[in-house]
């Protein structure tokens, strides 16, 4: 897939999991690519895209707290259920080198499981998570 492929797939699912649960459930999301360069954001909407980079070490903190000691294949997913305001709230292994963060600026994980908006949306996200590990993203290695 490409990245193109997959900010629409994403953008579809963001829309898909909304209107399920009849509220935001992300209202940001971030796709990261990892190459010899280093960390690069290739993709991003939401409401802070100018703090967005200032902020990303800070914001994933708590879910790669998380993640710590696991090791993510293609569609697979974590949570960081307490990571509140503009910390990530989810993320998704979608290529060999290429990660979606997701995140509610408003609510954590918690918050969104106890109004319900969940419930709804999980299939929405999983139907994505298996888009990208029966066609992953590649990104060129420069």
């Amino acid at each position: 897939m490409t990245l193109e492929d997959a900010r629409h797939a994403i953008a579809t699912c963001t829309q898909r999991m909304n209107t399920k649960s009849g509220e935001v459930v992300f209202d940001e999301w971030a796709v990261v690519t990892l190459s010899s360069q280093g960390v690069k954001l290739a993709a991003y909407d939401g409401p802070r895209v100018e703090q967005f980079r200032q902020r990303f070490k800070a914001d994933i903190r708590p879910l790669q707290a998380e993640l710590e000691g696991r090791r993510l294949e293609v569609g697979d997913f974590g949570f960081a259920p307490f990571a509140a305001g503009t910390a990530y709230d989810a993320c998704v292994r979608i290529g060999p080198r290429a990660y979606l963060w997701w995140n509610n600026t408003d609510a954590s994980m918690t918050d969104i499981r106890e109004t319900g908006a969940w419930l709804p949306a999980q299939k929405a996200f999983m139907d994505l998570c298996e888009t990208f590990r029966r066609d992953p993203v590649a990104v060129e290695n420069s």
